[in-house]
């Protein structure tokens, strides 16, 4: 694994690595079993723990039903300093149906890209990420893994989690 010069791999491990442990504390926080959150989550056991010791990172599709899961937000999981409280998960009443989270991703990662002044190849330069990736995401055609959330919030000069702003 080679890292580039600024050393964005290693931090991309490292949000991984802290996604995992948030993901443990919010579990254990909601009195989950790795069994009790795959079973909710629809996940195979062995998914959970590869997370949780950041060995595999998430899909978007994943992430959503795990933070589901657990009775948080997906940008919970990755915000950076998020920790639990003491106090139980709270859920949030929903008024109507959610977005696709597949398609409020990609509108937000959009509107980050347009604000941020940048084309869809520079973002790819940028993020070293492939341009008809970024455009199948953006059209919420694919679901992009944590790694591919984490190197396009860095290339934006964006929070992760506000890319997730509204993925429930």
């Amino acid at each position: 694994m080679s890292i580039d010069g600024d050393g964005s791999r290693l931090e991309i491990e490292a949000q991984v690595r802290g996604f995992g442990e948030r993901l443990r504390s919010y579990r254990r926080q909601a009195g989950l079993s790795q069994l009790a959150l795959a079973d909710r989550a629809g996940v195979d056991l062995a998914a959970v723990s590869f997370l949780e010791r950041a060995k595999r990172a998430p899909n978007l599709a994943t992430l959503v039903r795990v933070a589901r899961a657990a009775g948080v937000s997906p940008a919970a999981l990755i915000a950076e300093g998020s920790v639990p409280t003491t106090a139980a998960p709270e859920r949030r009443r929903r008024q109507r149906a959610p977005d696709d989270p597949l398609e409020r991703f990609g509108a937000n990662l959009r509107a980050a890209r347009k604000s941020a002044g940048m084309s869809q190849e520079m973002l790819a330069q940028t993020a070293r990420l492939d341009r008809a990736a970024i455009s199948i995401i953006e059209r919420g055609g694919r679901s992009a893994n944590l790694r591919t959330i984490l190197k396009l919030g860095r290339a934006l000069k964006v929070a992760p989690e506000e890319l997730l702003a509204g993925v429930e």
